[in-house]
């Protein structure tokens, strides 16, 4: 039993772990994103900084060359531009124009922000602990670091939750602005989100019932297929024809996971051929570089979910399919970080696929897909979900 200090202190060193995960992984994904699509579209994508022949930015970008001359390590080719991006919003001036709320239009990329950082408290990376501190180690000494911030019994609620205030920093930075630009993609915005959050949910739910949990690591377990044992001392295990709600179930989630993080093809809010940059036109500098971040997390969020509750989280078979793997494979067998990260990597990657790929809808048309087609289906799937609950 930990002491209220060690809990305090074990949950910074914990947030501090995963915040820097996700602003690590932020920047090198609007590199990859500008790489991917590149090779989509038969071209190189990004290669060198912007400078001269000579200096700094010279040595780095002859550096990237050389480096992009070994077969393996071409894609790396213009890593440094993610940082070069950074530091190019971290010294632009901050421009609030002149009859904008300020107040308002300070604290909207904040407010977007916290809820897409917030969703990771209830994500479990890995089952266990990861590891225990050295006995050495002040305070912490001989305790265990877990895959998790926290584990509740109300973790999708918690998601929904949270999830669901993103909104508002988007709806409050279009209209602080005092543009009619940005006005315009708040509400897109608000309408686009309030109509898929709907869907959404219920592919969730589908999950949730065949589970009979609500929270996320007990849920990602019994979904893989991987027998669990109940308070009672009975074990169960997802029947296999489960696998068939909880497949359709990805993929209605994973549509309305485009529209939820403003993402291609329905990326409304801020359709630049038509509102120019959307709710965040008027926005520069750091406060369009929190916006970014804010969709950039929401993505691995939203990719961190669909793995858990989907794909087999920890473990290396999605859909029940874990059960066919021998237990003599002790690798393949068990649950692993690595199974985890990589099916979120994928996860991103198709975030990537798509919008090189596919145009953006029609705003009536982004209305027609949510109301009148997957909001009924996640509907008949949550019945068939409930169905095989109760009859296996």
């Amino acid at each position: 039993m930990m002491t209220p200090v060690q809990q305090v202190v074990m949950a910074v060193i914990q947030i501090t772990v995963l915040i820097s995960i996700i602003l690590l992984i932020v920047p090198f994904m609007t590199f990859a994103e500008r790489k991917v699509i590149g090779y989509i579209q038969v071209r190189l994508g990004a290669t060198r900084q912007a400078g001269g022949i000579r200096g700094f930015a010279a040595g780095i970008n002859k550096l990237s060359w050389a480096i992009g001359r070994i077969p393996v390590l071409s894609f790396f080719r213009g890593l440094p531009v993610f940082a070069a991006d950074g530091l190019k919003l971290l010294l632009k001036e901050d421009i609030v124009p002149d009859r904008a709320d300020r107040f308002v239009f300070v604290i909207a990329p904040v407010v977007c922000m916290i809820p897409a950082f917030a969703t990771f408290a209830v994500i479990c990376f890995y089952p266990g602990a990861l590891f225990v501190f050295p006995d050495q180690f002040p305070i912490v000494g001989g305790l265990p670091f877990t895959g998790f911030l926290t584990d509740i019994n109300v973790g999708l609620l918690y998601i929904m939750a949270v999830g669901s205030i993103g909104v508002y920093g988007i709806v409050l930075g279009g209209w602080a602005s005092n543009s009619k630009y940005p006005l315009l993609g708040g509400l897109r915005s608000a309408a686009q989100i309030i109509s898929y959050e709907i869907p959404l949910s219920l592919s969730l739910l589908a999950a949730v019932v065949l589970s009979g949990t609500l929270n996320f690591r007990e849920l990602s377990i019994y979904l893989a297929g991987v027998p669990t044992v109940t308070a009672a001392g009975a074990v169960v295990q997802m029947p296999l024809i489960a696998a068939i709600p909880l497949f359709f179930g990805f993929f209605f989630y994973l549509t309305c996971g485009f529209a939820e993080t403003n993402r291609v093809p329905f990326d409304l809010a801020e359709a630049e051929t038509e509102l120019v940059s959307g709710f965040h036109t008027e926005y520069t500098g750091m406060k369009f570089a929190w916006f970014m971040l804010a969709e950039y997390a929401n993505m691995m969020a939203v990719s961190a979910i669909a793995a858990g509750f989907f794909l087999g989280g920890h473990y290396l078979l999605p859909f029940g399919l874990q059960r066919f793997v021998p237990d003599s494979i002790p690798f393949l067998a068990q649950p692993s970080l690595l199974f985890f990260f990589g099916k979120v990597f994928f996860l991103l990657f198709v975030f990537l696929w798509v919008r090189a790929t596919l145009p953006r809808y029609r705003y009536d048309q982004l209305m027609s897909v949510g109301w009148k087609w997957l909001i009924p289906v996640t509907l008949v799937n949550l019945l068939v979900a409930a169905a095989i609950r109760f009859t296996f």
